[in-house]
Order: structure tokens, then sequence, then C-alpha cells
């Protein structure tokens, strides 16, 4: 059991934390070359938490330590001693559930974690071991969960290189296509210049663009010949002949311009063409094993071949087998 008023028994014990503990860590930290704005201030909190408890301050130690833990360190040293600190300082208060919880929460960070007896009050020493104690199952399976997520990304590992190896003997095959092209269809319109080069989008357009101005010229173009019947009738009123003069305006008009439109459209799509021209493409392709013929495939050989041929020696007749296995 617990005997006496802290105060009493720490100086008693004559215990303080060396303060080379904390402060190698803290020294480390400085010296290396990233150390980060953000682990400058867990080490100064952590600091004035470490002075309040060596001047045996034990609540306004418990409050910043409890502060700077919820503050989720970076530093996983430094969340260890916060730990041991916070749980030492709440024994000292009189608070075991508080320093229990500290003990265990240390110990699920590291389940081999040992007080110094040297260092610290066999009370606190005895206190820890209990909880240490009270835990040993749940430590245990954690130290096994852990273990087994060792040894699960060690078999992940496994087998990922096992399947670089696999891919590095696996043979690659790939097949070649070639195509030849017309000159001739280059020289088309309707965009069969662009579809023979692969140029879809703009096949396509040509495609439509010609046909909107040949629909154009076509319709146009009768409906001006249309005129031309209707001029061999007498017109009634002025009104009617200007009207007439209007639309006879209007379609030639429309037809010459839609004519020499297409016209344009057409010789740019054939100039187009013959730019782009390729007479011959070359494409490849990678090929699954499967899709490969076996006498194909490297270390594939033909089976048995014999063959009879007749044999004529200096005093015989026969025939002779020969054959490859």
């Amino acid at each position: 059991m617990w005997q006496g008023h802290p105060m009493t028994l720490l100086s008693r014990q004559q215990w303080v934390l060396p303060r080379w503990i904390p402060l190698a860590v803290l020294l480390v930290s400085i010296l290396s070359p990233h150390v980060t704005s953000a682990q400058e201030y867990e080490y100064s909190q952590f600091e004035r938490a470490k002075n309040a408890y060596e001047r045996g301050e034990y609540e306004a130690a418990v409050s910043r330590f409890e502060s700077l833990l919820k503050s989720d360190l970076k530093n996983p040293a430094l969340a260890l001693e916060c730990r041991k600190l916070a749980a030492v300082s709440y024994l000292f208060i009189g608070d075991r559930n508080a320093a229990e919880k500290h003990f265990t929460e240390l110990l699920i960070l590291a389940p081999t974690y040992e007080l110094d007896p040297m260092l610290f009050p066999i009370e606190v020493v005895d206190f820890f071991v209990e909880v240490k104690q009270k835990a040993k199952a749940r430590l245990e399976a954690l130290q096994q969960a852990r273990m087994r997520k060792i040894e699960e990304q060690k078999a992940e590992a496994a087998a990922k290189r096992a399947a670089e190896l696999e891919k590095l003997r696996r043979n690659i095959y790939v097949e070649r296509t070639t195509q030849q092209r017309s000159l001739l269809v280059a020289f088309m319109p309707f965009g069969a210049g662009q579809f023979q080069n692969g140029h879809t989008v703009k096949g396509a357009l040509f495609l439509s663009g010609e046909l909107l101005l040949a629909a154009a010229t076509v319709s146009t173009y009768f409906l001006h010949e249309g005129l031309r019947d209707r001029a061999k009738r007498p017109v009634a009123t002025p009104a009617e002949l200007e009207k007439f003069e209007r639309l006879e305006t209007t379609y030639r008009i429309v037809n010459q311009a839609s004519l020499v439109a297409l016209g344009a459209l057409t010789i740019t799509g054939i100039i187009d063409a013959l730019i782009n021209y390729q007479a011959k493409t070359v494409t490849w392709r990678s090929v699954d094993e499967k899709e490969v013929p076996e006498s194909l495939r490297p270390g594939k050989t033909k089976g048995p071949d014999l063959s009879l041929a007749p044999s004529l020696g200096e005093h015989m007749l026969g025939f002779e087998i020969t054959g490859r296995f």
C-alpha cells in the first residue's frame, strides 16, 4: 500500500529525474537540421511541464502534461516521457485511476517498457509492475497483433517481389501490323482521305460539310430551274414580276456560292489528305501469350519428324530412316 505523503516520499528518497534524460532527446533534435517549429514548441511545452514536476507542483504538472498529450505529439520518445511523468504526478496527488490509465497507455505504446528503480520511489515502481501485470493479457494480445501485422507485411512484400520476378520471367509478345494505303483515296471527296489517314474527327467534319453544301447546291439548282418554267407564263402584275426576279436572284446566288464553297472545301480536304498521306503504316500491339501459337513460343519445339529415303551402297540396296525428336 501507498504510505505517507507524496512530498515526504520525495524528500526521503531524494530522487529527482535526471535532467539529461529529456535534455538528451531535446539536444539531439535541436542539433538536427530538420527540426520544425512544431517540434520546438512540443519540447518547450514539455520543459514547462517537467519544471513543474521537479518543483513538486504536481497538479500544475498534470495539467501541463495532459494539455501536451492532447496536442497529438509527433515524437514517440517524448510521448512516452509525458505518459510516464503524468502517471507519476497523478500518483503523488492521490489519483491512482488516472495514473493507471497513463501507465497502461504507455505500455500499449511500448509493451516491454520498464521503470528504473534507481530514479523512482519503490512505491511507484511497484504500482507500475501491478499495472503491467493487470494489463498482461491485453499487452500480449497487442504484441501478437503487431507480430501478425509484421508477418502480413513481410508476406505481402514477398508476394510482390515474386509477382515482379514472374513478370520479368514472362515472355512479352507483340504483334506487328502493316497497312498499305492508296494514294487514289486521298483524292476522293467527303473526307475519304482523312478517314484513311486515321483522322476520324477531321473526316467527319469534311463529310458533313461537303454533304450539306452539295445538298444546298442541288436544291437551289432545281428551284432555279423551276423558275424557268414559271417564266414562260405571263406575269399578272408588276409586284409579281418583282417577286419572281428576287427569287431568281436569290436561288442563283445561293447556288453559285454553295457550289464554290463545295469546291473549296473539297480541294482543302484533298490537300489535307495528301499532306498527311503515308503509303504504309506500322502499328504494334501487345498480345497475350494464350493468343500466340505454341510453335511460335520460345522453347517450344515441334513433335518427332520421321522420313524414309532409299539408300544405295556399293553392294547393297535399301532404305534409310531419318528422324528428328
